[in-house]
């Protein structure tokens, strides 16, 4: 479970979007690179590369970037980057990535593919909302989120979504961030930043001033960033915000 010490005098809790609030549907990826006619790329060999690709995106150098015709779009080179490069250790070869990321997104703009919810989601971030914690997404996105939460039936749980599809700033940067604060009304010493990735939750947050937990379900960081505190998820930590009783905000 999380440090009680970073419960204390949190009035926001700031929500990365992507394996945070929304889970990527691994089968349905592989399912749409098996359809393209790689019949290799498994669930299970996406979840491993998943991890891959977070741990080499902290030099984004190292992840594979390919060409490809949607590339320049709001959200789309970052987005490209991750499923290419979870792709191609996938063992998708790089000359065929271009045409498959491109049909990918497609399929990706129609309907997300990060679109799990996790469950008790919603009941958990209106009790910490009903004890005075404002909830913002801030995620590196495609300007597209209002409308998947809208889908989703999730889009009321937010005081306020900052989406860098939208605003021009991404993670790591601080500036996203304190768009977040300021939509809550408060400053970065009493936000807690929950997210997934170490190249832009962990060091965006901490870039900002704000407390910050990593969410890693599958164990993609185990052994590494022991410094990092480690979260169960948005449900548990939102719960034990709650349990401790409405706010005082300043």
């Amino acid at each position: 479970m999380i440090d009680a010490a970073l419960l204390e005098d949190v009035d926001l809790l700031s929500l990365d979007a992507g394996n945070t609030v929304i889970f990527l549907d691994h089968e349905r990826l592989a399912r749409l690179a098996r359809d393209a006619g790689f019949p290799g790329v498994t669930r299970e060999r996406l979840i491993a590369t998943e991890g891959e690709a977070k741990r080499l995106a902290s030099d984004a150098t190292q992840m594979v970037d390919p060409a490809w015709p949607e590339r320049d779009g709001p959200g789309a080179a970052a987005w490209g980057r991750m499923v290419a490069t979870m792709l191609a250790r996938a063992n998708v070869a790089e000359s065929a990535l271009p045409s498959l990321i491109s049909a990918i997104w497609k399929s990706h703009v129609d309907h997300n593919l990060w679109s799990l919810v996790p469950e008790g989601f919603a009941d958990a971030i209106a009790r910490v909302r009903s004890a005075g914690v404002k909830t913002v997404i801030v995620s590196n996105s495609e300007g597209m989120l209002d409308r998947l939460f809208h889908k989703l039936g999730i889009d009321a749980c937010f005081d306020a979504v900052i989406d860098s599809g939208r605003v021009g700033h991404e993670k790591p940067g601080a500036r996203i961030f304190e768009l977040a604060c300021e939509a809550a009304g408060t400053t970065a010493a009493r936000g807690l930043h929950l997210g997934d990735t170490f190249a832009t939750d962990v060091l965006g947050a901490r870039n900002a001033g704000m407390r910050t937990a990593l969410i890693d379900p599958y164990g993609h960081y185990e052994g590494l960033y022991a410094d990092v505190p480690r979260a169960e998820g948005v449900v548990a930590v939102a719960l034990a915000l709650a349990a401790r009783g409405r706010v005082t905000r300043r």
